[in-house]
């Protein structure tokens, strides 16, 4: 049995990848970005607006320049507003973070959040060489980047970005000498065919850092799409995880991270899929095949996002926000005034 008594305050922050088109992450060849693309700045601005505590954004993209006049302004205004701030990096890759981790630091970041792999959808079978092999590598590059972690009193957040399971991420930060956590997708385990409550169990402290997230599920014949939905709107058991977080992990950043405009498709009904994973125990699966089929879609509900429909790109700005603004009020209503987002 889980406990389902809420936080008696929640707070809350906002991702930049929350808005892929708004941010101009994600941009279309014959259609011209967004008039004026969210910044750094600006997303800072959103936090304050909806009385959020903190922000999680890249810096490259995110900042016009990266001097230090311009990180320490990025640093005053994030103190000003009483929120902390969380960075973002791409692939665990030494030559990327050792640029980067000082920079973070200047801005007053404690977290980097960063992923394993490019690889979606839980598709481990097609990297070169196998996953184990490429997760050997991925532990020798943090054990060079740990002198630097410690040098600037930072925490590398690994995230379960559709490729790494449970067991992955644990074995990373055991080997990271307390300076690697993770940052905890609540939805991405189930491109790897795990259960978020039991994902979140199993990562405990580890937990740094929380993208909160939800999904649709559409079944297909190979297994079930995963599609982007605000939160409260698809298959996440908010009720039950967030006072499991508040328990296990209570000193997590929490970020609002809205998923792709893309549809993940989640093969786990083909055995090539289970290629890249070690044998599993079909009762630890039994939850997330139960969730497909209880949380199932109807079949003939067209599930494209905006973006795939190839709507204009102002739509899918618009798009982006309104489920940003129905998450809040979402995370808002849970307890009732038991639940306050605020810095």
């Amino acid at each position: 049995m889980h406990d389902r008594t809420l936080p008696s305050r929640l707070t809350v922050g906002v991702c930049a990848y929350s808005f892929p088109c708004s941010c101009g992450f994600l941009r279309r060849e014959d259609q011209a970005g967004p008039d004026a693309a969210l910044d750094a700045w600006q997303l800072i601005d959103l936090a304050i607006t909806h009385r959020l505590s903190s922000v999680e954004t890249p810096l490259y993209g995110m900042l016009s320049e990266l001097s230090p006049d311009t990180l320490a302004q990025l640093r005053a205004k994030l103190a000003g507003a009483n929120l902390t701030l969380v960075v973002d990096s791409g692939v665990v890759e030494v030559e990327a973070l050792t640029t980067l981790l000082p920079l973070a630091a200047q801005a007053g970041a404690k977290t980097v959040r960063a992923t394993l792999s490019t690889i979606l959808e839980g598709a481990r079978a097609e990297v070169p060489g196998g996953w184990d092999n490429y997760l050997s590598d991925v532990h020798q590059r943090i054990s060079r980047i740990r002198p630097l972690l410690e040098a600037h009193d930072l925490v590398l957040a690994l995230e379960n970005h559709q490729d790494a399971t449970s067991d992955d991420l644990l074995a990373l930060c055991e080997a990271g000498g307390g300076r690697v956590g993770v940052t905890f997708d609540v939805a991405n385990p189930l491109a790897v065919a795990e259960e978020p409550l039991l994902f979140a169990q199993k990562l405990g402290g580890h937990i740094h850092n929380v993208h909160l997230k939800d999904y649709r599920i559409y079944p297909t014949p190979s297994g079930y799409r995963l599609v982007r939905c605000a939160l409260g709107e698809g298959v996440v058991p908010f009720a039950e995880l967030l006072p499991l977080l508040a328990r296990i992990a209570p000193h997590a950043t929490l970020h609002i991270e809205l998923a792709a405009q893309y549809a993940r498709h989640i093969r786990l009904l083909e055995d090539a899929w289970w290629a890249g994973f070690p044998p599993r125990d079909v009762r630890a699966v039994l939850p997330v095949l139960r969730l497909r089929h209880d949380q199932a879609r109807p079949h003939d509900e067209p599930w494209q996002t905006p973006w795939e429909c190839a709507a204009p790109t102002p739509d899918v700005v618009l798009h982006e926000h309104e489920q940003f603004e129905r998450s809040v009020h979402f995370l808002r209503s849970l307890g009732g005034a038991n639940v306050e987002l605020s810095a």
